[in-house]
């Protein structure tokens, strides 16, 4: 049993089929077919369901992929580990954010990383909270900048941050005057995420405790657009104050009073080790948000 083994079955898992995990390791589809051979023969186990689909991972797959993900990840803190008694900041860091949030966290995260920290590869997954969840737990992520409640046992959850919402309109919209209230949504034509999405499920959940039905006759998956639908006059939307695109031409937004803030924290799997290059992003992650909180 080698380390090959694994990266072999390892690309099968992440890319679905023998052929685009050959590419991936940049190899030929009969190699691949062969480690995964010998280490079946090996554990005597079937590791992989082969299908007109793909390639799936069995019960049995399962687990080697596990302890698989697991012996990658000990040998990368191996190389980080003798990389930092020689001074260096190096290696491999996977993190995750939701959407609302990485417009104005991921810039100045890769800036921070590119002074501080130059030598940290940094893969990034942009995603609702639930998907990102579930690699951080999967140990595809180290750890993602989520949004409250995680009620997952498995998952460690720091409060970072509270975000005001906030109402986004055409800048011609005739609103009534002063701060708004979540029951004078229900008399507006709103562009929200779908039902599905946390955002959406945020506002519907805080107009239900109101006594609040809104219509939604826009439905949009995709903060950017949403934003560009309203300078377009498609409607009014509610979104993250921080999720507002910096230059609001053709469009302003305005106070909602009863909307509660939203949480911000950082989610990882409780137990699992961190890389040096996973504690440098968490450095840079705790000292953005933190600043952004001050400002």
């Amino acid at each position: 049993m080698e380390l090959r083994h694994f990266e072999t079955l390892i690309a099968i898992d992440e890319t679905g089929t023998f052929t685009a995990a050959a590419d991936a390791l940049r190899t030929v589809q009969s190699n691949v077919s062969e480690q995964v051979r010998q280490l079946e023969r090996e554990l005597g186990v079937t590791l992989l369901a082969r299908g007109r689909g793909g390639a799936r991972p069995t019960e049995s797959g399962r687990v080697v992929l596990e302890h698989a993900r697991r012996i990658r990840r000990e040998i990368e803190l191996l190389h980080e580990e003798l990389a930092a008694l020689q001074g260096l900041r190096v290696g491999n860091a996977s993190f995750g954010v939701v959407g609302t949030a990485s417009r104005w966290l991921m810039p100045q995260l890769v800036a921070h990383l590119r002074d501080e920290a130059p030598g940290v590869r940094l893969l990034v997954h942009e995603g609702a909270s639930e998907r990102l969840l579930g690699e951080v737990v999967s140990q595809d992520l180290a750890q993602a900048l989520v949004t409250a409640p995680v009620n997952d046992p498995r998952i460690v959850f720091e409060h970072l941050a509270d975000e005001p919402m906030v109402g986004l309109a055409p800048a011609d919209a005739d609103l009534p005057p002063g701060p708004l209230k979540v029951k004078d949504l229900a008399r507006m034509r709103l562009v929200l995420p779908p039902e599905v999405n946390p955002l959406r499920a945020e506002i519907e959940n805080a107009a239900t405790i109101l006594g609040v039905h809104l219509e939604v006759p826009v439905e949009v998956e995709g903060i950017r657009l949403i934003a560009d639908l309203v300078a377009a006059g498609a409607g009014i939307a509610v979104l993250p104050e921080t999720a507002v695109p910096p230059s609001l031409e053709g469009m302003r937004t305005f106070e909602i009073v009863d909307l509660p803030r939203r949480q911000l924290g950082l989610a990882t799997l409780k137990g699992a080790p961190m890389s040096l290059a996973d504690h440098a992003v968490r450095d840079a992650v705790l000292s953005i948000v933190g600043f952004t909180r001050r400002t």
